[in-house]
């Protein structure tokens, strides 16, 4: 049968490329502004790279072609993270209606998409949540992550498609040595079988932990409250036996930043690129360009590749049932 062709939007590093790629599609073309981003995926021999706004859908077409089979978007998270404002709708990097516009031009037969699971959550006062209406009175799908999810994003893909939904899974449960949840959506003219997870208590296989991934001894200054020990205690507590808690796109500190490590003659740093990079799932090698806070923001802002082909994989598996009845 034909590759599926697939246009990617925010493609970051490559991580979705990578992922895409192992899963069986061909790359219409990546579309990316920040240039730091861009040097990665063309050093990685990743493309062809469109390197400028999605919303320039000319641009995008003259390397991708009028029409795709597939439409991957990880829209930019800073709206809908619990880390930052939560903006939603309001916040000017929503990527959403960027999205819609280029699902719009291109006419794919499927779409993909990537977000935070902060998209899940409702926003205290909004309808869902037992109030009456949004922040500053507007309307709940303006400021609400949960609502713009329900009355948005959700319905903008039912009047486009047969069949639509969502998936929130951790790259965790798929072998990737980090606990990393994103909600995944989906739509085509068929549903899609959301992945079994193959990793974990109770599974085939463990999680793959920091000390397997990372060969050293690793420390968090992470807090989990439901754990019964001091604060001190969770701050500092070793997880070399556990996955990384989620790789963040700041240079430092704990809240959007990077887990640390203590080493055996008990010096302590913070892990380096290529160490997150390993954590996310990242061949080891891949050629990270820039300086190093370019470098720290393309990783974390990554989809780790193993969550990407597992997602693509079961696109595949749709598109062939599909190819088989027609």
């Amino acid at each position: 049968m034909a590759t599926p062709r697939c246009l990617e939007l925010f493609a970051g590093a490559g991580g979705a490329a990578l992922g895409l790629g192992a899963a069986g599609l061909e790359h219409a073309a990546l579309c990316e502004w920040d240039r730091h981003a861009c040097a990665t995926l063309r050093a990685a021999g990743l493309g062809p790279v469109v390197e400028g706004d999605v919303r320039d859908l000319a641009a995008i077409a003259a390397v991708a072609g009028e029409s795709v089979d597939v439409l991957w978007s990880s829209f930019p998270c800073q709206a809908w993270s619990i880390i930052g404002e939560r903006l939603g709708a309001r916040d000017e990097r929503n990527g959403w209606p960027w999205t819609m516009a280029a699902v719009d031009r291109f006419k794919p037969a499927w779409f993909l998409g990537e977000n935070v699971r902060g998209l899940l959550i409702h926003r205290e006062g909004c309808a869902a949540a037992g109030g009456q209406q949004g922040l500053f009175g507007l309307a709940p799908e303006e400021d609400c992550p949960g609502c713009y999810l329900e009355r948005v994003i959700m319905p903008d893909l039912r009047r486009r498609f047969a069949f639509a939904g969502w998936w929130l899974l951790n790259a965790a449960d798929f072998g990737v040595p980090q606990r990393r949840y994103r909600v995944i959506l989906w739509a085509g003219p068929a549903p899609l079988t959301e992945p079994a997870p193959t990793h974990g208590p109770g599974r085939a296989r463990p999680w793959v932990t920091m000390r397997e991934a990372l060969g050293v001894e690793t420390r968090s200054f992470g807090t989990d409250p439901s754990e019964a020990e001091t604060v001190y205690a969770r701050r500092v507590r070793n997880l070399s036996d556990q996955p990384s808690p989620t790789v963040g796109a700041m240079y430092r500190g704990w809240l959007g930043g990077q887990p640390w490590a203590q080493l055996s003659d008990g010096q302590r740093r913070i892990l380096t690129v290529e160490e997150c990079a390993l954590l996310q799932g990242f061949p080891a090698g891949h050629p990270w360009q820039g300086q190093s806070r370019p470098q720290y923001r393309q990783v974390g802002n990554a989809v780790p590749p193993r969550l990407a082909e597992v997602v693509g994989r079961a696109l595949m598996g749709a598109i062939e049932d599909v190819r088989g009845l027609s």
